[in-house]
């Protein structure tokens, strides 16, 4: 499946109070499967996964790409097949429970998750990059004060 089908997937899943706010993206550089995917909130991007990162030894360790989920942690590909597994393999209740932090970051963003279970949600249980996305849902819901990073 052609990267820009499985984008609009994922994105058509998004709950509709984040419509136009998060973004997810993939790009890859020549004819080689290097590349990267990455996150958008609001035109800002919080997430990046950077084949070259996670193969490279000596990676950006700036301040921003230390703040950046996903620096060197998964590549392009991880990325695309989270995106698959969301989309075509997992139920929601899977996907909120799956080791992958993204699988886990979309699926805090999925409609299928209502405000009665985004409040009983526990962030501790859930990777730093899905205890950040889950602040931006619950903004955009209105549901209640959004927990803090831990």
């Amino acid at each position: 499946m052609r990267w820009s089908k499985l984008k609009s997937l994922v994105e058509q899943r998004f709950a509709p109070s984040l419509d136009g706010r998060v973004r997810v993206y993939s790009t890859r550089y020549g004819d080689c499967t290097c590349g990267r995917a990455w996150i958008t909130v609001d035109g800002e991007q919080v997430a990046n996964f950077c084949t070259r990162a996670v193969n490279s030894k000596t990676f950006d360790r700036s301040e921003h790409a230390r703040r950046l989920h996903g620096h060197g942690e998964m590549t392009r590909q991880d990325a695309y097949a989270a995106c698959w597994a969301f989309v075509h393999e997992l139920s929601i209740d899977d996907a909120l429970n799956d080791p992958d932090p993204l699988v886990q970051a979309l699926a805090v963003l999925d409609s299928r998750v209502g405000r009665r279970r985004l409040e009983g949600l526990e962030p501790e249980r859930l990777h730093a990059m899905a205890q950040d996305l889950l602040r931006v849902r619950l903004q955009a819901e209105g549901v209640r004060s959004a927990p803090s990073a831990s």
